[in-house]
């Protein structure tokens, strides 16, 4: 249904119209003369990428479903492909051919920066599942931060030494660009790993909520966009915006819902390659609420069972519809500075990865602090029970003794 409703949005109105109507066998004009099918080419085209777009995001959409199923494991690796080619799009805005070519080492420098800060992060972020999963890897992570570091300077001096006379400010410029890429796309993007491993919900959730605020804002604007949001992007409307909230709102709350259902979205993954499974936390089991007696005998239905996880969702929706997308505003006066239509061309009808993904890095960050200092402090500080099972089975014998003899004392 949606697909049909965005592909019927994108149509010309003069194209919503039977096929006996387009096998008249004379050719229509404008009143200019012009022949009709030369002012029609250009809509035609708006339909068939608006098409080609649709096709795309279903693929997205399933794949992305796919590796959901399939677990943590395959979803960390595509996060961190999707961080590269951000960053190659974004990085590659301000360089210049004719100097990069002059400063070969520039480039090099560019991606291992890049390697080295997206593989750290990914390293820190997975490290406890990681350790369950393999435990000979706790020795390379006692070296963790000093390796990280060690990278981090060899790379340092090595730009130093690459600074050439006569490029000085074009290689500091790039330098300082690469610099606020890492932080913006990596850093903000590899919170990311700690959400899916407080449980695929908080990370199936906040990205669901901008797709369907997108789709939304986008379906409301073309069909009911009177007034003007941003002058950033002119196409953006007041009642786009509004309709977008409603409707992302209205899923959030259910969706949360939904995935209440099912084990391997709520519980935390404890060890890579394992199967999430645990008792649901009591924010995830629904409990009947009971309606007013009005609402009751118009619908015939006494009570709902409304998970208490689903009214944080709502928090969730509002911050999509109403903060997210000035992440995508963000991207768009980014694209007006350098003269852009599109951050790349890697996904057909969408443009480059960043065009997808603006909104949602920093959907990721607020994701990761409400989870951390909001929903946390809500529901207890202490880790998860899985967790805790999991540190108690690695424990010696005497001393995993110990702590059971001291809790049970408390």
């Amino acid at each position: 249904v949606t697909v049909s409703v965005l592909y019927w949005c994108a149509m010309p109105p003069k194209q919503r119209v039977s096929n006996s109507s387009l096998s008249s066998p004379t050719t229509p004009k404008t009143p200019g003369g012009t022949p009709a099918a030369a002012v029609e080419e250009p809509k035609k085209r708006s339909a068939n990428e608006v098409l080609a777009r649709v096709v795309t995001t279903l693929f997205m959409a399933y794949g992305f479903l796919g590796l959901i199923a399939a677990g943590v494991e395959y979803i960390a690796p595509v996060v961190l492909l999707i961080k590269a080619a951000m960053f190659f799009e974004i990085v590659r805005i301000s360089q210049k051919e004719r100097k990069e070519r002059q400063l070969p080492s520039m480039r090099l420098l560019q991606w291992y920066f890049l390697a080295v800060t997206v593989v750290g992060a990914a390293a820190v972020a997975l490290r406890n599942p990681l350790i369950a999963a393999f435990p000979r890897l706790q020795v390379w992570y006692n070296s963790l931060f000093i390796i990280s570091f060690g990278l981090y300077v060899i790379g340092f001096v090595i730009f130093v030494l690459s600074l050439r006379r006569g490029y000085y400010r074009y290689q500091m410029a790039q330098f300082s660009w690469l610099a606020m890429t890492l932080v913006f796309i990596t850093g903000q993007g590899s919170l990311q790993y700690a959400n899916m491993l407080r449980g695929l919900f908080w990370f199936l959730l906040p990205i669901s909520c901008v797709v369907h605020n997108d789709i939304w804002a986008y379906a409301c604007g073309k069909n009911f966009g009177r007034t003007s949001l941003l002058r950033l992007s002119p196409k953006k409307t007041v009642e786009g915006f509004v309709g977008a909230w409603i409707m992302t709102t209205i899923w959030a709350f259910w969706f949360s819902g939904y995935m209440c259902r099912f084990k391997g979205l709520v519980c935390p993954t404890v060890k890579m390659f394992e199967r999430a499974d645990c008792i649901p936390e009591a924010m995830f089991v629904a409990v009947p609420h009971m309606l007013p007696r009005e609402v009751a005998a118009v619908t015939g239905v006494d009570a709902l069972n409304i998970a208490p996880v689903q009214l944080h969702a709502l928090v969730f929706a509002a911050f999509a519809s109403l903060i997210a997308p000035f992440g995508g505003f963000f991207a768009s006066g980014l694209k007006r500075a350098f003269k852009l239509k599109d951050f790349g061309d890697l996904i057909p009808g969408h443009g480059g990865m960043t065009d997808r993904m603006d909104c949602q890095i920093i959907m990721g960050a607020f994701t990761y602090v409400y989870v951390q200092f909001v929903y946390a402090a809500e529901t207890g500080t202490c880790p998860l029970v899985p967790q805790l099972v999991d540190c108690l089975r690695n424990l010696p014998p005497e001393t995993r003794q110990l702590v059971l003899s001291e809790a049970t004392k408390a």
